[in-house]
């Protein structure tokens, strides 16, 4: 989004939460002056926003949908007393900003810890020498599942496995510093370019 703003300054660059069930909830102007990775901005006039006991968003609002149709469990698993409950993993700043943190559901248990993969591949995709990757569980004798990160290198880079442990142990908590490292040609991707979990759960 950085580099947006400065190749294109007569934009409008907006992040947006959204889904089919809650419509827009909140709306990041990327135009203000601050460029914030996961950032969504604050709630819109006709909603509202927090986080629930477990670190997932939960929203209201006239947006909201009214339930699934014909589907009257599957909606109480998400809507209650008009507040819908996501899987989506967030927090809320100190201006009253929301930001995503990845899926619930993605979370994997190292040795009882909880890892978010999304904090894992930021923090890879900040080295210049990487150009995609995708974090995923492996199984482990010991502490049951570990980290392994799949690196697509940058153009003319190698994968250094040791170089980008010592990397991520520089940026991360020790606990959230994959144990193991494989180059890849590319990472599995959605329609919408969002990395294709389910794909890497199967493997």
């Amino acid at each position: 989004m950085e580099r947006l703003c400065r190749i294109l300054p007569g934009s409008r660059l907006y992040n947006t939460y959204a889904s089919t069930e809650t419509g827009i909830i909140c709306t990041y102007d990327y135009n203000s002056g601050e460029c914030i990775a996961g950032c969504l901005g604050r709630p819109m006039k006709h909603s509202k926003v927090f986080i629930t006991d477990d670190g997932t968003i939960a929203c209201s609002g006239k947006t909201l949908m009214s339930g699934y149709a014909g589907d009257e469990e599957l909606t109480k698993s998400v809507m209650r007393g008009g507040i819908l409950y996501t899987h989506d993993n967030g927090m809320i700043d100190s201006c009253g900003r929301l930001h995503l943190s990845g899926r619930a559901d993605d979370v994997i248990n190292v040795g009882g810890y909880k890892v978010s993969p999304v904090e894992i591949e930021d923090a890879a995709l900040s080295s210049p020498d990487v150009k995609d990757c995708v974090c995923v569980p492996v199984n482990h004798p010991v502490t049951g599942s570990a980290l392994k990160l799949l690196v697509v290198p940058a153009d003319g880079k190698d994968l250094d496995k040791r170089g980008m442990a010592r990397y991520l142990a520089s940026r991360i908590e020790a606990y959230k510093v994959p144990l193991f490292y494989e180059k890849t040609d590319c990472v599995r991707r959605t329609y919408n370019g969002k990395i294709d979990r389910k794909h890497y759960r199967k493997g």
